[in-house]
């Protein structure tokens, strides 16, 4: 019961360091070394827009999520989810990105999805 409460109040609760996502900002998803980028959001008025299509991601992928904001670089580990979805690891808890985009940041989704479809 505690673990849920404490995964409710950090999915509730902004990343650390990042109290907001202005827009202008960037959200990539790439490969634990960079080499790769799977998708790239940029932020357009409180909507994520994808300027290209996203790549497919098996589930259980280990991925780096890199958020821009116009003052600097924010970087979270992460793990790919069924549903488009991605786990931050986060505090030593595993939130979801959608959720925290969504309901912290008050971000529109595309699609409802972070990552494209799992394979």
């Amino acid at each position: 019961m505690l673990s849920w409460l404490l995964g409710l109040t950090l999915a509730l609760a902004p990343l650390p360091q990042l109290p907001w996502i202005p827009p202008g900002s960037e959200l990539r998803l790439a490969s634990p070394d960079y080499r790769k980028v799977y998708a790239v959001y940029q932020v357009q008025q409180r909507r994520l827009v994808a300027p290209a299509k996203p790549m497919p991601v098996a589930a259980a992928t280990e991925l780096r999520v890199i958020i821009r904001t116009p003052d600097r670089v924010h970087m979270y580990n992460g793990l790919s989810a069924s549903k488009g979805d991605v786990w931050l690891k986060v505090s030593g808890d595993k939130i979801s990105l959608n959720e925290l985009l969504t309901r912290t940041y008050r971000l529109e989704l595309p699609g409802g999805k972070v990552l494209p479809e799992v394979r």
